[in-house]
């Protein structure tokens, strides 16, 4: 399976859509459709999102979410054990999962003649699973070895100490993988309650994109994820972390790497909201490509190996960071110039400036959705976690209204003499 750890999952955030006439169902039980059709591919994107992940597991689930993605693939009512793979990748699609710490998602790419077929295999793989207590025995050892790989990359230890040091309350401190000892103690009665409690259609998103009649495929999602009975959604509690009044620094010593790692963050404006648009373009600006400030001061004038600037694109707690590789002799030249780069924005930003930064946000954006899987992905992120599908539709249109003045706002009110967030990760002497 394909585990969405969180340096993957920050590739996708910053989204934007073409101008979409999305289709979008009710059905009965509480499920929503949303269908794309798009008349310039032969390719169908077929996507079932569920919004759960890591932050809605309480300690003893820690992992579940995960662990669950991993045994949907092991059979279904209709399908034996590997009998889903089989059927699509014969005919030339292919199909896949991902976890994240809000979000859980199945996803089919297709042939458009097929993609009826990719529905039913969807709708058994995430409605009609057996999670035989075998096969759960089976996959532990499996998941705990992805875990142990996991603690084998140092940039993913760089990660998770990451999170740790800025969440301290917050459940987005835990691992998506979960742990070691919460995964031993899985069995089928646990899967189960969690199971039914998020996998069912009150908590579900299905999402189609292709040459596609949107008529024709409400039927077909009727006579499938529409015969499931619609049950009220368990609310976790989620605790939001508090207020941060003094910075944290962090220093890993670690014999496995040759340069070093530096990271750096700042509570951030919520995906969705009306400063998040901001601070996609402040990212754009100061980190994203080889027109980026960062690049253009440190990286072309080698003071660093590479550098760039992000966020988690989260509705609760998000974070804005720099990330850089280096040489550790380096580390407090880069980190100063940073910060006097960010500074003298005030000063140096332009009119000129943002309004190519927003090009190239909304140009860039544009292209990469021309692939279907991308735009269903887009999409399905939007109504799941940000909460709105407004997000994905008039993404274009917020970031054009985006002033000079909203940008240095950001700065400001975020970044510039707030509380940060430090880890670095240096070779051990």
């Amino acid at each position: 399976m394909q585990l969405f750890l969180l340096a993957l999952e920050v590739l996708f955030m910053a989204s934007i859509a073409f101008a979409a006439d999305l289709k979008v169902y009710k059905l009965p039980n509480g499920s929503k459709l949303i269908v794309n059709r798009r008349e310039d591919t032969q390719a169908v994107a077929l996507h079932v999102w569920f919004k759960v992940g890591s932050i809605y597991e309480d300690y003893k689930q820690k992992g579940m979410a995960h662990f669950l993605e991993h045994m949907l693939f092991n059979g279904s009512e209709k399908y034996a054990y590997g009998e889903m793979d089989y059927i699509i990748e014969n005919l030339g699609g292919n199909i896949n999962a991902g976890t994240s710490k809000e979000y859980t998602f199945y996803h089919i790419t297709i042939a458009k003649p097929y993609w009826k077929t990719a529905l039913d295999v969807l709708y058994q793989l995430t409605q009609k699973p057996l999670l035989l207590e075998e096969m759960i025995e089976k996959e532990k050892p499996i998941v705990i070895e992805e875990l142990r790989r996991g603690k084998d990359s140092p940039t993913n230890v760089l990660w998770e100490e990451f999170e740790k040091l800025i969440y301290k309350a917050s459940p987005y401190r835990h691992p998506i993988i979960g742990y070691e000892e919460t995964i031993q103690k899985f069995n089928r009665d646990m899967l189960l309650e969690f199971y039914r409690n998020f996998y069912q259609p009150k908590n579900m998103y299905i999402v189609v994109v292709g040459d596609v009649e949107p008529e024709e495929v409400y039927q077909e999602v009727m006579n499938t994820f529409g015969k499931e009975e619609g049950r009220p959604v368990k609310v976790p509690q989620i605790i939001p972390e508090p207020e941060q009044l003094e910075s944290r620094d962090k220093v890993i010593r670690d014999p496995r790497v040759e340069k070093t790692y530096w990271l750096i963050g700042w509570k951030a404006p919520a995906i969705g909201t009306k400063e998040y648009y901001s601070l996609v373009v402040l990212d754009q600006i100061l980190g994203s490509g080889k027109t980026s400030l960062f690049y253009r001061e440190l990286r072309e004038k080698g003071l660093v190996y590479s550098i760039s600037t992000g966020d988690f694109g989260r509705p609760r707690d998000n974070v804005f960071f720099v990330y850089a590789t280096l040489d550790e002799e380096k580390l407090g030249e880069v980190r100063e110039r940073v910060f006097e780069l960010m500074k003298n924005l005030k000063e140096n930003l332009t009119e000129e400036e943002v309004q190519k930064a927003k090009e190239r946000i909304i140009n860039g954006e544009a292209f990469s959705l021309e692939k279907v899987e991308n735009d269903a992905f887009y999409i399905g992120y939007s109504i799941t976690v940000v909460g709105l599908l407004d997000y994905y539709k008039y993404f274009e249109n917020n970031i054009r209204s985006v002033r000079r003045e909203d940008v240095l706002r950001v700065l400001e009110k975020y970044i510039l003499s707030k509380p940060y967030n430090q880890i670095v990760m240096s070779p051990k002497k």
